[in-house]
């Protein structure tokens, strides 16, 4: 099935040159944002040592940003789906690029959380409305173009997890942090300038699930919220499991060090280890564009998570060298099916294109602000290789709760 929007053919109409243009902007401004919003978690030891924060501090900050993040996303997709916008997207990159970039001005717990709070929402406004674009620019190779904006927004955060950590322990390194964003605005003011003339409307979108109207796609929907929610919360888990875990064996190494010194020394190997969980995702995402064909996704989207999820198990019993090789497997098990998952979303609902990327992003990480809280409850209850077995329980069962969703064909 079919439907057209009642928004004249002018308005709808792309000029190649300005799509080309626009469609660069989207994935730089992708990476960009995606290197930004690495900078916490790569830095979070350091952050809690040089700010004195707590653990529990820690890990409530990691989650309050993937909540403010997730929040923004469905409010600001269906501000742009009723008003027929994205410039929320140039407007969200800018408040991204301000909130992270003032982190190293923060003083205290108060102020970091302001900064942070304000870049995450940043965040969030960019990401459902840049994937409908590129939706939107791309419509016949709909699962490809979301896998490309997936995998360009996973090399922004392996660059910002392997760079931000070394950045920062330079001298003045938080000081000057300020100045490395003030490009990523100037970004802002050039995709606004790209993304304003283009239309909203996704005119070739379709569903075939023998249904009369999309409206009937919304419980396949809520089993894909249910699926990308229970992704996240695991890799929110695990990127705080990194910090805790590599602490802990720099401390083993070096009893007699300051908690700021076990911070500062596990800081670059925590954002190694991010990187490459992060590359497993980029690659993750790119077999998922090659290989998942339309109308045969549910299968993948039960099954890769359930094989992958064993291997989280063995993370942390492995040698450094191992676990690295385990942390890029891993990467690929949970992120594979997101772009899937995005694609299925904008099909489902083809005329509320932002409201439908939102849910499977931002939306599920407003559920995934749970996932460092639960961590640190877990580990101080039941140790750390217990929390590791449980979170990898939550990413087979992302895989599991996939299992109603029908055998129709999808396509574009």
């Amino acid at each position: 099935m079919t439907r057209s929007d009642s928004i004249p053919s002018d308005r709808l109409a792309t000029p190649a040159r300005t799509a080309s243009a626009a469609l660069a902007a989207i994935l730089l401004a992708h990476f960009a944002v995606d290197a930004m919003w690495a900078f916490v978690p790569s830095t979070l030891g350091m952050l809690e040592a040089r700010l004195g924060l707590t653990s529990q501090q820690t890990a409530w900050l990691l989650g309050l940003g993937s909540f403010f993040s997730g929040i923004a996303q469905p409010v600001c997709a269906v501000v742009s789906d009723v008003m027929r916008t994205r410039r929320l997207a140039a407007i969200g990159l800018g408040l991204a690029a301000c909130g992270v970039g003032c982190i190293g001005l923060a003083q205290g717990m108060a102020s970091l959380t302001m900064v942070y709070i304000l870049g995450a929402v940043g965040v969030g406004m960019f990401h459902p409305v840049g994937a409908a674009t590129m939706g939107h620019l791309q419509q016949h190779r709909r699962t490809s173009a979301v896998s490309l904006f997936f995998v360009v927004g996973m090399a922004g955060g392996i660059l910002g997890a392997f760079s931000w950590p070394r950045l920062v322990s330079m001298e003045y390194g938080f000081q000057l942090l300020p100045l490395a964003f003030l490009p990523i605005v100037a970004l802002a003011l050039v995709l606004h300038r790209l993304i304003r003339p283009l239309g909203h409307v996704q005119t070739h979108a379709c569903v075939d699930l023998g249904q009369a109207s999309p409206d009937n796609n919304w419980p396949m929907v809520w089993i894909l919220f249910a699926s990308a929610s229970l992704r996240f919360s695991f890799n929110m888990a695990l990127l705080y499991l990194y910090v805790r875990w590599l602490q802990g064996l720099t401390a083993v190494v070096h009893s007699n060090w300051t908690q700021e010194q076990i911070a500062t020394a596990s800081a670059p190997q925590v954002g190694n280890f991010n990187a490459a969980t992060l590359i497993g995702m980029a690659a993750g995402g790119l077999l998922a564009g090659a290989f998942v064909r339309s109308g045969h996704e549910k299968w993948p989207m039960v099954c890769v998570p359930i094989l992958f999820a064993p291997l989280v198990v063995l993370i942390p019993n492995s040698p450094i060298t191992g676990a690295y090789v385990l942390a890029v497997v891993v990467g690929i098990g949970f992120a594979s099916m997101i772009p899937v998952s995005i694609a299925l979303a904008q099909q489902c609902l083809p005329h509320q294109p932002n409201l439908a990327s939102s849910l499977m992003m931002g939306a599920a990480w407003v559920v995934a602000t749970l996932g460092p809280t639960c961590a640190e409850f877990c580990i101080a209850h039941y140790g750390l290789q217990t929390t590791f077995n449980l979170t990898a329980l939550t990413l087979a069962a992302s895989g599991l709760v996939c299992l109603p969703l029908p055998n129709a064909k999808l396509g574009t």
